[in-house]
């Protein structure tokens, strides 16, 4: 009898040890998921920076003389100080070319190929999107006037390749594109690199609509890639006024309008 009392009793310690382990692992697993869910539901705001990785000349230097071959490689170096910003949410983003000091010992010319290695990547002054529209607000510059131009978004055509590669540790896959470029009157290509893990359809100027981050854009005239990204938890998105924006349609107009007036000027000369 005293036997059979201990292993009742021996049950009911098990059985209270048991629910006692089972309600704090519950405790604990609620305490967990709302920590995370909390976390979660934040707005994830992203401060992107970017830089040009590599210029590319459509032709060789060697065929300029000595002056000229140094002013080129002066460019291509100073284009990895030009950086470009990127602030970013789920709905919204802004990008715009860092604004660079002149430094005290710097000269005109040296100011002067920072500028240029700019032209490289023929990015927008401005760039503001609005990711649950589908449309950008542009800040172009148009023969020395800056114009804003409000349009949908840029249909590229992505298509997502089995090519990946690390980029600042994180796995970025490839994907090609193409796009109608009005300043050229062209369909051009682009290649540009995306991180999945940073499921945010943004990057750098106009390149967007992929399923994460875009880190890097292969261009006609530069490489720009990813130099540092930081989670931020508040931060202003800068929204361009819109209230005098031109229309895509009014802004190539403009285009031709210009490009018929250079003509006739080479033509008098």
């Amino acid at each position: 009898m005293r036997t059979s009392s201990i292993n009742l009793y021996s049950k009911i310690k098990m059985n209270l040890i048991f629910l006692h382990n089972r309600t704090l692992k519950s405790i604990l697993y609620v305490i967990f998921f709302v920590t995370f869910s909390s976390l979660f539901a934040q707005t994830p705001y992203y401060k992107v920076t970017y830089y040009i990785s590599e210029i590319k000349l459509h032709g060789s230097i060697d065929n300029m003389d000595e002056k000229a071959q140094r002013f080129t490689e002066q460019i291509i170096n100073r284009a990895k100080d030009v950086n470009y910003i990127l602030t970013i949410n789920k709905d919204y983003s802004f990008f715009e070319s860092e604004n660079f000091l002149s430094k005290e010992n710097e000269s005109s010319q040296e100011n002067m190929q920072l500028i240029l290695a700019k032209r490289f990547a023929s990015f927008n002054e401005k760039v503001y999107a609005n990711h649950k529209k589908d449309s950008i607000v542009v800040i172009r510059d148009l023969g020395g006037v800056n114009y804003s131009v409000k349009r949908k978004n840029y249909v590229f055509n992505w298509v997502i390749k089995k090519e990946n590669k690390k980029i600042l540790g994180l796995d970025a896959m490839k994907a090609e594109g193409n796009y109608y470029d009005a300043l050229t009157n062209k369909e051009l290509k682009v290649e540009a690199w995306f991180i999945p893990s940073i499921p945010i359809q943004a990057g750098p100027d106009i390149f967007m609509d992929l399923p994460g981050l875009i880190a890097e854009v292969n261009l006609q005239g530069a490489v720009v890639t990813v130099k540092k990204i930081e989670p931020i938890t508040n931060i202003g998105i800068e929204k361009v006024d819109d209230s005098k924006a031109i229309s895509q349609q009014e802004f190539e107009s403009l285009i031709g309008d210009l490009t018929k007036k250079m003509e006739n000027y080479n033509e008098d000369w």
